[in-house]
């Protein structure tokens, strides 16, 4: 027979042995999977990379502050678009129907977010984040969501500048050849135009091409006062930048909207000093949730952060305020209604979304001074 003692001692490690309800509970709950979709290579592997890095830091915020949802912690699955429309929408795919993902972030690029969100029409919620096109939210569907503003929004912002302030007698393009692309020509003609400057030209290059000296070249003999650069990736762009100077153009250059990044600054040399752009991201922002994912992302990456890098983590502040909110990753109608509704506080300020699921929030003028990225004011 057992003792008195005997059954006493065996009870408390029978108690010991036993959850605590609640504790284990929270301790099992799933991390909350999101699929991040970017060009991780091919030529806009850069911005691939500055995206990821810039979500990657945010989910560490979040997950060291608790996560999400009562204590869910946020994984983040990788996929390669390769910038191309068909991989795109291939990764979307595989993140739905193999791996089971609740949420998506993706559309760094115009050509892939408008295939990949037929892939994901009314399926899933998904958030892009640097393509511009209307078409993305235009057409869109009732899960997804923008936070870059589109390239007519853009345009409109920086049009003005252009018109004010640079006041160039005449502009060039180059472009690449693409959805977004064409579409840029055509809105900076009409508001250029619109307000006397006159166009002489244009050249279209391609999303692979390396050398751009020949359209440079005939770019240069329109003797314009400015060239525009409509440039996706930074690759790309600090070429182009570093040929125009060495075609021996004296003009000025004038960088597209949302494209600058401190990388691009360096691997350009000397080339982009005083060009001007415009960016929704300035780390002189006063947005609330921005110096402890600043700190993250120094203490982690190499790189500056940098607008794309913003884009990364603002989409997964969008998707774990949502969440909360909604108290379910995969309670996508309660989540929508949740982003349609309210202000989101975001590293690049308090997001409201439209009906179609279009983000605005502030543009800065940025210039290129010293070799930094500076906020212009008036």
């Amino acid at each position: 027979m057992f003792g008195r003692r005997t059954l006493l001692a065996a009870a408390a490690a029978l108690a010991l042995a036993i959850p605590v309800a609640g504790t284990s509970a929270q301790a099992q709950q799933p991390p909350v999977r999101i699929a991040l979709i970017g060009p991780m290579s091919g030529t806009g592997a850069f911005e691939g990379q500055l995206g990821l890095e810039g979500a990657q830091a945010m989910v560490s915020v979040i997950n060291a502050k608790g996560g999400v949802a009562g204590g869910r912690k946020l994984e983040l699955l990788t996929y390669d678009d390769k910038g191309s429309p068909e991989d795109g929408v291939s990764a979307a795919k595989r993140a739905m129907e193999q791996d089971n993902v609740d949420l998506i972030v993706g559309g760094w690029f115009s050509a892939v977010a408008l295939s990949m969100k037929e892939a994901t029409r009314d399926k899933i919620v998904t958030v892009m984040t640097s393509s511009q096109h209307p078409k993305v939210t235009e057409e869109g569907h009732k899960y997804l969501f923008r936070l870059n503003a589109t390239s007519a929004m853009m345009s409109e912002f920086y049009s003005k500048a252009i018109c004010d302030r640079i006041k160039p007698k005449s502009i060039a393009f180059m472009n690449v050849n693409d959805d977004w692309g064409r579409l840029e020509l055509d809105n900076y003609t009409k508001l250029l135009t619109a307000c006397g400057i006159e166009v002489k030209g244009h050249e279209f290059y391609n999303r692979t091409d390396t050398d751009f000296t020949t359209a440079l070249t005939k770019l240069k003999s329109l003797n314009a006062d400015a060239i525009y650069v409509a440039a996706i990736n930074t690759s790309q762009g600090a070429t182009i930048y570093r040929q125009i100077k060495q075609t021996g153009y004296r003009g000025k250059v004038i960088a597209s909207a949302g494209n600058m990044n401190p990388k691009l600054v360096e691997l350009s040399g000397n080339s982009l000093e005083q060009v001007y752009s415009a960016s929704p991201f300035t780390e002189d922002a006063t947005a609330p949730s921005l110096k402890p994912w600043l700190e993250e992302y120094r203490k982690s990456y190499k790189n500056e952060p940098s607008f794309i890098a913003a884009l990364g983590a603002q989409a997964v502040q969008v998707l774990a305020f949502g969440i909360d909110a909604a108290g379910d990753p995969r309670a996508y109608d309660k989540i929508a209604s949740t982003l349609k509704s309210q202000e989101v506080p975001t590293v690049m300020g308090n997001l409201r979304f439209s009906d179609k699921g279009q983000a605005s929030q502030a543009i800065h003028l940025v210039q290129v001074q010293k070799k930094q990225i500076v906020s212009v004011r008036d």
